[in-house]
């Protein structure tokens, strides 16, 4: 007897999850599979109540899947060998195979006791569209004896994340989820928290701009740590929002451009057109709408993830792979180094002397300039005053 257990927080199930479990059967010949959403993620968290996601699960799956409540109903975090456990003691003499994405194998051995889950299932990988490496595959089997196999489905860039952002932006899902998970969604609120500001900001800028700033959200949602996603979806959403606010309007918001390059204003306009159209009053967010395109010395972390999540989004038309590797502050000074570089090619005329400043205290060896310490620093602050 084959049994099948796909599991995961299904926030929301859309069609690849589908697509994944019609294949798990069909490849492997299963008896039966088991659809097992998450009740308390041990490594994410989840704005949506296990509740509603257990409901959305049944609906996505029905007639394809059987939908479990195990781990719904069990206390405590839900971990993978724990459900693996229960289903043995369940079926003791049938073979197991856990469906997972070839992502979740790249991280495999940061799994709660991956030797176990070794021992007690056959993992079965989905490839999508040969995406997986080779090498992860086999380095799976011989660090944890796993035995592996892989099914082939149909390559796609979908993901829930995306899904939820496209919610929240007011975009049409109806082609990437289920019809009924669709309609529940829409009909109950789902992944609105944000969806009216959305809809404001689309007031303000051309559809190009909005196409850009919902990336720049999905960028920086990637980058923020769950206590600062809030705080980051609000300072992405809103950092390009007065990128169309003629100069004649500029007085409506008590701003005057001064000695700023035309290529900056925007984002120090923006401060302003967030506090008045939009109600917000938090100085972190509004500081990292100010300086997301010429940095400051001294930048917040919430600062950073702007400004690295506006030069990396996916739309960029330039290479991006070596901007988003490291850490948080590897991503942020390889940005400001090559950004500065482009501004001294292009625009050395009208180069905004903080974004020199920023680089003189971020990666001034590079270019050859004075490093921006505390003393001067602090100069530059009392000149400013």
């Amino acid at each position: 007897m084959k049994i099948g257990i796909f599991g995961g927080t299904f926030n929301p199930p859309h069609n690849t999850h589908v697509g994944m479990a019609v294949e798990a059967v069909k490849q492997l010949g299963l008896d039966s599979l088991f659809v097992i959403p998450c009740g308390d993620p041990p490594h994410k968290s989840c704005d949506v109540d296990k509740a509603t996601r257990l409901e959305l699960c049944r609906l996505a799956f029905e007639g394809v899947a059987a939908v479990d409540e195990y781990e719904i109903n069990k206390s405590g975090k839900s971990y993978t060998v724990e459900t693996l456990s229960h289903y043995k003691r369940l079926y003791p003499k049938a073979e197991l195979y856990l469906v997972i994405g070839g992502d979740s194998l790249l991280g495999f051995d940061k799994w709660y006791k991956p030797e176990q889950i070794a021992k007690l299932c056959t993992l079965a990988v989905v490839d999508r569209g040969g995406s997986t490496p080779v090498e992860s595959l086999r380095e799976v089997t011989r660090k944890f004896g796993a035995k592996v196999v892989t099914l082939q489905t149909e390559p796609t860039s979908v993901s829930s994340t995306e899904i939820r952002l496209r919610y929240e932006f007011g975009m049409n899902n109806s082609e990437l989820v289920p019809k009924d998970v669709d309609d529940y969604v829409l009909n109950n609120g789902l992944y609105s928290t944000y969806r009216a500001m959305a809809q404001k900001v689309k007031q303000y800028v051309t559809p190009r701009r909005f196409e850009h700033t919902f990336y720049v959200v999905k960028r920086g949602q990637e980058l923020a740590r769950d206590e600062l996603k809030n705080k980051a979806f609000v300072a992405c959403l809103l950092h390009d929002v007065a990128k169309s606010v003629p100069q004649s309007d500029y007085g409506k918001y008590r701003f005057t451009q001064g000695d700023l390059p035309d290529s900056v204003v925007h984002s120090f306009l923006g401060k302003y057109v967030a506090q008045q159209d939009f109600g917000i009053d938090d100085p972190e967010i509004l500081d990292a709408i100010t300086f997301h395109t010429t940095g400051r010395p001294d930048m917040s972390e919430l600062e950073k993830i702007v400004y690295v999540a506006d030069k990396t989004e996916d739309t960029r038309p330039y290479p991006l792979e070596h901007l988003k590797r490291g850490t948080l502050e590897d991503q942020f000074v390889a940005c400001l180094k090559e950004a500065y570089q482009v501004c001294l090619e292009r625009h050395c005329d009208s180069l905004c002397p903080l974004s020199e400043l920023t680089v003189r205290r971020y990666c001034a060896k590079d270019f050859g300039l004075q490093p921006l310490v505390a003393e001067s620093l602090q100069q530059e602050e009392n000149k400013k005053k």
